[in-house]
């Protein structure tokens, strides 16, 4: 464990609360492949080819599962111009001058190409907790792709234990709601909130921090600002990013909880 200072091992003691992320620190944080559902009249061939070029230019844990499913079906990616990540949302980037989307249930409403049918197929791969990204094209949601974490073994101990010393848990995710309630009821933390974005897990932190000493554990890029606004920032560090380590107080290097 690195302790960047002396006061945080001083202030440890006094954490009321400790809000965490999901993926790659509650779970492993490597998602595989569970589900391939064609949209509307899309070609099955050319979505997965689409979605894996765009998935490799990602580092966010449920993109590189896309990406994986199709290298292990020999699947090339093409080439991907003008590509940009978009926090808590997914990643667009252009193919043979046509522009596309791969993301969550957040982009899609906002891209305005959501319907109910979408909302039904999406509800009932959620509360299975799974997690489904989209492609969207120039004609709409062309494919559906649901991923599965797996639940880290010392995560549920690691909760109770905090529980006993009198430390309330909350998980901070950007990932959907259903699947935020079923990972936090596996693993026993007090509450969840899913669908969020940076500023809004920083938001989130600043809330209970209201209410006392906070600390904030977690792994990636978007998890930053709350990190830095905690009392104290713990990162994952053997799989968490460079900036997440840089800002956080207290790196956990082997990311056991």
């Amino acid at each position: 464990i690195l302790i960047k200072g002396g006061v945080y091992l001083e202030e440890g003691r006094k954490l009321k609360w400790l809000a965490l992320d999901k993926t790659g620190t509650i779970t492993h944080g490597k998602p595989a492949l569970t589900d391939f559902v064609v949209w509307g009249d899309a070609n099955p061939a050319t979505s997965r080819l689409l979605a894996a070029s765009l998935a490799a230019r990602s580092d966010h844990p449920v993109s590189l599962a896309v990406a994986r499913a199709a290298e292990g079906e020999g699947l090339i990616p093409c080439d991907v111009a003008d590509f940009a990540a978009l926090p808590g949302r997914g990643v667009r980037g252009s193919v043979d001058d046509h522009s596309y989307h791969l993301g969550n249930h957040r982009l899609v409403e906002e891209l305005g190409v959501c319907s109910p049918e979408l909302e039904s197929r999406l509800a009932a791969l959620e509360a299975e907790g799974k997690t489904v990204v989209m492609l969207v094209g120039p004609e709409g949601v062309q494919a559906l792709f649901a991923v599965a974490d797996t639940v880290k073994e010392n995560s549920r101990q690691a909760i109770a234990d905090l529980h006993t010393l009198g430390v309330k848990t909350m998980m901070l995710t950007g990932d959907n709601p259903h699947t935020a309630t079923a990972i936090a009821g596996q693993v026993g933390i007090d509450r969840s909130r899913g669908n969020l974005l940076p500023e809004d897990k920083l938001h989130e932190v600043e809330q209970l921090s209201a209410d006392g000493k906070t600390g904030m554990v977690g792994d990636g890029i978007n998890d930053a600002p709350a990190l830095a606004r905690a009392d104290i920032g713990f990162a994952m560090g053997a799989a968490g990013t460079d900036t997440a380590i840089e800002t956080a107080d207290v790196a956990l290097m082997d990311d056991d909880l």
